[in-house]
């Protein structure tokens, strides 16, 4: 997902990957051919079938020698899941190869070709292995020796590229350093400092799908054997410090775990009230609390009726006065225009004027703050630019180089990073916030964000010849196309 966008500049400016992609694909048909042939078992379901050829694909990688571990790792992506619309179409194993493996082979061997041009991850061999089974052609070899001559001539640059095609390396490995560390905190006695830090490392876990990696058997027992322990609400909501039911519903929609739906329910309702009863205006002056209700509400299947959302999000005009406004969270500013754009809002254009306006005073050069003269923060750079690939206006960011302070921040925090029952929340709040920032930059696909990622990471040749192409606005390259939903953030699959 972070390499998407790199993947994407390597495509605009290498003429001839096409021919990479082709020999592969005709590499593993013919292997799939001798496969089938061997394994052609009518008692095998479609799941299985599928299994073993990922499996065997796997074993030829490894034959061409690639990391058993890291390919374990990479087809953990929920992209390669099946799903019934794929049985349904009663695909055959060459199409399945096509849909679901093929794109992510186009990126494995990619990454290998990146690794190359920056000396990296010890590439020699699987490079020789490719040019022994000729994946690679003259034309494409003499491309990539070019490019690395010309990378090479820009220090600066190919130690950019070199930090950034590393960092889901790093993160990894101190997530399995900490492996014991983690499954540990299922253990803590209090259900807050329990649920809410579990929250958070599993959102940066689930971004990088390294779930299968950790038993969360005990954090599963707990939130289905102890559901009034945690379907409570507490003070203080923030987005650093989500409301305690919302990380129970969170993990229990993510671990697959049964609840009780109508005690939920009821529970949600309850608050809803609450929340009307408590608050003048609960929109602004309990935002996080509102969205993590309506949050919940989806995860439940809890449709609110039009009356009662009206009710929450009705707000005086006051509060929407500069001397009101400016006093909130840069995140807390662009949450109530995701909360309109959620619930399809209508007669609010004055209160998004106005909040724009107020974000305008939050971004300055050396990045965005998440007061007016507060510090720059990783939350609120994130939730600026999603408000403006919400509102299509990305192209206001141009000038701001926020790809740099991103990944300084995340190297620092890494290193900063020490995860028990006393880790620091705000730090990991960063790290999650720095990812959702990387994952804008790669899955937006935008003309503005691929150009910011190569100035950034290779030399201005690189960044001209694609700013040039007549393919910059169409993004058709064979690899994934993951993209970021314009209501939630979140990546579709």
């Amino acid at each position: 997902m972070i390499f998407q966008g790199l993947l994407n500049i390597s495509s605009l400016y290498l003429d001839n990957e096409d021919i990479l992609f082709n020999r592969l694909d005709q590499f593993f048909h013919d292997r799939i051919n001798k496969f089938t042939n061997k394994n052609n078992n009518e008692t095998d379901n479609f799941n299985s079938q599928f299994a073993k050829l990922l499996e065997f694909i796997k074993s030829e990688l490894v034959a061409l020698g690639f990391e058993r571990e890291r390919l374990e790792y990479i087809f953990l992506d929920p992209f390669v899941n099946l799903n019934l619309d794929d049985i349904d179409k009663k695909c055959t194993i060459h199409q399945i190869y096509d849909l679901k493996i093929a794109p992510i082979l186009y990126e494995i061997f990619l990454e290998k070709v990146v690794a190359y041009l920056v000396d990296i991850d010890n590439v020699n061999r699987i490079m020789l292995n490719l040019k022994a089974t000729n994946f690679l052609s003259l034309e494409f070899i003499v491309e990539l020796k070019n490019l690395k001559d010309l990378i090479d001539k820009y220090p600066e640059k190919k130690e950019n590229l070199k930090k950034y095609i590393q960092i889901h390396k790093k993160f990894e490995k101190k997530l399995v350093l900490n492996k014991e560390k983690i499954e540990m905190l299922e253990d803590l006695p209090d259900p807050k400092e329990k649920l809410q830090l579990l929250y958070l490392i599993y959102r940066i876990i689930n971004i990088f799908h390294l779930e299968e990696k950790f038993d969360f058997a005990h954090i599963k027992n707990f939130i289905s054997d102890n559901i009034n322990e945690w379907l409570i609400t507490i003070p203080l909501v923030t987005l650093k410090n989500p409301d305690l039911y919302y990380c129970g519903l969170y993990l229990a929609d993510a671990l697959n775990i049964k609840l009780d739906d109508a005690k939920v329910k009821s529970f949600l309702l309850d608050l809803y009230e609450e929340g009307i009863d408590e608050f003048e205006a609960p929109l602004v002056q309990a935002t996080d609390g509102v969205y993590y209700l309506l949050k919940a509400t989806f995860y439940m299947k809890l449709w609110l009726t039009d009356d009662q959302i009206n009710r929450l999000i009705e707000t005086d005009p006051k509060f929407f006065e500069t001397t009101y406004l400016k006093n909130l969270e840069t995140s807390q500013l662009v949450v109530i225009l995701k909360i309109y754009n959620l619930i399809r809002a209508r007669n609010v254009e004055d209160n998004i004027y106005a909040i724009l306006e107020e974000l305008e005073q939050r971004i300055a050069p050396e990045g965005i703050k998440q007061y007016r003269d507060g510090f720059v923060s990783s939350e609120a750079t994130y939730y600026v630019v999603f408000c403006n690939y919400m509102r299509n206006t990305l192209s206001k960011l141009k000038d701001y180089d926020l790809l740099e302070s991103t990944i300084s921040k995340i190297y620092r925090n890494l290193e900063l990073l020490e995860i028990s029952e006393d880790t620091n929340f705000d730090l990991i709040s960063e790290l999650i916030y720095s990812y959702e920032i990387l994952k804008l930059f790669n899955c937006i696909e935008t003309p503005q964000l691929i150009i910011k990622m190569a100035n950034y990471l290779f030399p201005p040749e690189v960044a001209e010849k694609i700013s040039a192409s007549p393919e910059l606005n169409k993004t058709h390259a064979r690899f994934r196309h993951l993209k970021v939903n314009k209501l939630t953030g979140e990546i579709m699959y």
